[in-house]
């Protein structure tokens, strides 16, 4: 007598998804390569902008890192170079002396050039004037 064949009784108790490898077709890969192609485009312009901002936070970091030199220089000189208003006057001995006007110090005296030499003889004011 053949044997009974028994039939296994299965119970479903739920359906889960599971990430699994699924073999894609012509059209999932091509739109895969265009995808791709467009993300390469991202990066490309990202790191262009990425390069962009930091080439500016260089350039602010020099410039900052400049003044800071300046500003000890200055420190450590006591002094620093501004514009001072400075009187010339020709002299009747023929010379000619650079005055500041803020503290009244001559910085220059010297002998007058012949441009000044003719200026100040068309200055003095003739007999009878």
């Amino acid at each position: 007598m053949p044997a009974k064949e028994t039939k296994e009784i299965t119970i479903p108790i739920k359906t889960v998804s599971r990430l699994l490898p699924v073999i894609l077709t012509d059209d999932d890969l091509r739109n895969k390569g265009g995808e791709l192609a467009s993300t390469v485009q991202e990066i490309n312009g990202e790191e262009d902008k990425q390069k962009e901002i930091k080439d500016q936070l260089k350039a602010r970091m020099s410039q900052l890192v400049a003044k800071q030199s300046t500003l000890a220089n200055t420190i450590s000189n006591k002094k620093e170079y501004q514009d001072v208003q400075v009187k010339i006057e020709m002299h009747a001995s023929g010379q000619v002396s650079e005055t500041r006007v803020d503290t009244g110090e001559v910085i220059v005296l010297r002998e007058a050039y012949e441009d000044e030499k003719q200026l100040s003889l068309s200055q003095i004011p003739e007999e009878g004037e």
